[in-house]
This record gives structure tokens, C-alpha cells and sequence, in this order.
């Protein structure tokens, strides 16, 4: 492993510890207190850091790592594979997958890199996993971008789901939508013995249905079934897990203690309702929400210009000026 090989007297700029980063290898392994380790990798450099969380549940890094280059401008960047997922632990045990553990996961991110406080980056359900996060740590949360976040609550899940279904239904006929229900099963992932086939296939057959333009879609360098073939071949059964986990879930009401700036950018033509994105301002004081247009779940690949600009605004303290709270 390469090291950073860099001469620090002694300094903490926003709330990070630049000795131990410093010190860190570019990439390597956090282990949990429960025994599992994370592996992670950084790029980047600067006194500001930003902690990036992906989304899933069950992706690796590696599925916004490629897109997101812009945010190592000027910064320092940590990545990591979530528990289960990419070049961390296999986890088939249900019990070590679920979202508390998660969290408890990102403490552990925080605490490997004695970071006072952390600038959190959240990617769809990795929007989800920060918030819970923020709720549970809220002095430990210097400033938040949840990017397309998953819903804040089960009932915006299921109208999610919904739309979703019915984008499906219109684009595919019969034997395409049984195709679809084959490669959504986590058990054929399970018992597939090449499981990054299926894995294509799958987000193939599911990425239309999340994008404005298929065009602007297609220049996403993110590999969504990249890592170990166990990893891919559990990657659908770690996301049941993590959602199973979350039961009837509502984390709106617990999100008040959130004080620190969140940005929620929300894609106009996400299959998650804008009014999902709209109920995670709402429940935070200091929130507010950027809408993009030409652009869905993956805005940050179909209109990189708007959003990154944004993300830059925001991470030098201020909010971008179209990012605005939505009527009560």
C-alpha cells in the first residue's frame, strides 16, 4: 500500500485531525467493533475532507467512485466499502447487516480518522444511511449532501416502489417484467455461478426506468457490480437485509436535533417522488432542496455541470442560490 508521504507540524482545520490523514495509507482496511472490517481508499488532498457514503443497499464504492471525481478537487476524499459489500467483509449473517450496524460503521469511519466532526456526502440510500447517521450523532455532523436520497420514511418508500413498478409495467411487456422478477430475486444472484452477468442484466434492465435521458445516462463511468464474485453474488440479499432491518421505519420526527447545513438534491425525473426530498428538509431546521431538471436518480451523471456546482457552492458555506425550503 502507498502511503502519503507528507510533513505536519500539528493542525485541525474543520474539525479533521490532518496528521492522522496524513498518516493513512490511500487505501486499506477500518476494522469494526464487532470484528468486520471496511475497506476504504482516499483521493485527494486538502485540509477539508469529505466522507462519501454510497448507496445500495449492496453496492461498493466503486459505483459512484468514477462519476464523483470533481469532489477531490482541493479536498481530501474518503471513500469506503459499506459492511458486506465490495472489498469489505462477506457478510451472510442477517443479524450483522442491519442499518444499525451501518451506522455504527460510519462512527467507526469517523473515529479510524479522528475526525472531530465529519462533511458527510450520502448517494441514495447512502442519503438514507447518513441521515440516520445525523440523527444519531448530530454533534458529529459538521455539514450534509444527501444526493438523491433514499425515503425517510416507509410510506414514501412504497410510493417509490409504486412508480417505480409502473414505469416498469409501461416499458417492458410480460416476458420482459418476468425477466425483470427473475433478476431481482436474491436467491438467483445467490445461485448464479458467473453473478456479474446477472448483475448487468439486472441494472440494464432497471437504469431506464431511473433516468431523464438514456443518453446523457450512458456516460456513468460508476460500475454498480464491481468487486469480489461473493460480494456481487450477496448483493441483492445484504439490500433485503438492511431494508428488512429497517421494519416501519419514519426517521422524520428524530431528525430535529439536526442543526448542521444539509443540501438535498433531488433529479425532477427520479422515480422517488420529490415530495420524499421535500419531507427530508422539512424535518431538518437548516435544510433545503436543490431540484434539477433533465435529470433522475442519477443527476449527478446527466447534468454534472448544475450539480457539482452546486456541491461546490454549498461546501464552501454557502447554499446554491436555486436550493430553497419547501412551503409548509
Amino acid at each position: 500500500m502507498k502511503t502519503i508521504r507528507l510533513v505536519v507540524l500539528a493542525a485541525v482545520f474543520s474539525g479533521l485531525s490532518v496528521i492522522a490523514i496524513a498518516q493513512s495509507p490511500r487505501e486499506g482496511f477500518i476494522k469494526t467493533p464487532d470484528g468486520v472490517r471496511l475497506y476504504y481508499r482516499i483521493v485527494g488532498s486538502g485540509a477539508e475532507t469529505l466522507v462519501v457514503v454510497h448507496g445500495g443497499p449492496g453496492n461498493s464504492l466503486e459505483s459512484v467512485f468514477n462519476d464523483l471525481t470533481p469532489l477531490s478537487e482541493g479536498r481530501t476524499v474518503i471513500y469506503y466499502d459499506q459492511r458486506g459489500n465490495g472489498r469489505s467483509d462477506l457478510i451472510k449473517d442477517a443479524d450483522k447487516l442491519g442499518y444499525k450496524k451501518h451506522i455504527a460503521d460510519l462512527e467507526a469511519v469517523r473515529q479510524y480518522f479522528k475526525l472531530d466532526k465529519m462533511t458527510l456526502f450520502g448517494n441514495s440510500w447512502g442519503g438514507l444511511l447518513a441521515g440516520l447517521y445525523a440523527a444519531a450523532h448530530p454533534d458529529r455532523v459538521e455539514r450534509m449532501i444527501l444526493a438523491d436520497p433514499a425515503e425517510p420514511s416507509q410510506e414514501l418508500l412504497f410510493k417509490a416502489v409504486d412508480e417505480l413498478n409502473s414505469r416498469l409495467d409501461s416499458r417492458y411487456d410480460s416476458v420482459g417484467r418476468q425477466r425483470y422478477r427473475f433478476v431481482s430475486n436474491y436467491k438467483n444472484w445467490i445461485d448464479a455461478k458467473e453473478p456479474k452477468t446477472i448483475c448487468r442484466e439486472f441494472y440494464t434492465l432497471l437504469f431506464p426506468t431511473y433516468v431523464s435521458d438514456q443518453k446523457r445516462a450512458a456516460a456513468m463511468k460508476g460500475d454498480v457490480c464491481a468487486g469480489p464474485d461473493d460480494a456481487v453474488r450477496y448483493q441483492q440479499y445484504v439490500n433485503r437485509e438492511v431494508w428488512r432491518s429497517l421494519g416501519s421505519y419514519d426517521i422524520r420526527p428524530s431528525l430535529g436535533v439536526v442543526k448542521a447545513p444539509v443540501l438535498v438534491i433531488h433529479g425532477a425525473a427520479d422515480p422517488i417522488p420529490v415530495e420524499s426530498s421535500e419531507a427530508w428538509v422539512r424535518a431538518m431546521p437548516n435544510a433545503r432542496i436543490l431540484l434539477i431538471t433533465g435529470a433522475g436518480h442519477l443527476a449527478h451523471v446527466e447534468q454534472p455541470e448544475i450539480y457539482f456546482q452546486a456541491v461546490e457552492t454549498f461546501l464552501k458555506g454557502e447554499f446554491p442560490k436555486d436550493a430553497t425550503r419547501p412551503k409548509f
